[in-house]
């Protein structure tokens, strides 16, 4: 989908950068900031999905996997301190 995006907004920014040249104003200048601001929200997006997939888990055979999302510690309910 930024795919799309960002191809849109690429297209949109080379379409808006000839229509200022042929046409200076306040248009077209509002269309290459905002063009602009797409594309580069679109490589923000993507870069921020992609380090938030970088998760990785390793479990040997006789183990069981616990996914969070996050930090998880996992200790022995019996010594627990504040359990008493």
């Amino acid at each position: 989908m930024t795919q799309i995006i960002k191809f849109l907004a690429i297209i949109t920014l080379v379409g808006s950068i000839a229509w200022l040249v042929s046409d200076p104003g306040f248009e077209p200048a509002l269309a290459l900031v905002g063009s602009i601001s797409t594309l580069v929200s679109a490589v923000v997006v993507e870069k921020r999905s992609k380090r938030l997939a970088r998760q990785h888990q390793s479990v040997s055979n006789s183990s069981m996997g616990i996914q969070a999302g996050g930090d998880v510690s996992i200790g022995n309910s019996n010594s627990d301190e504040h359990a008493k």
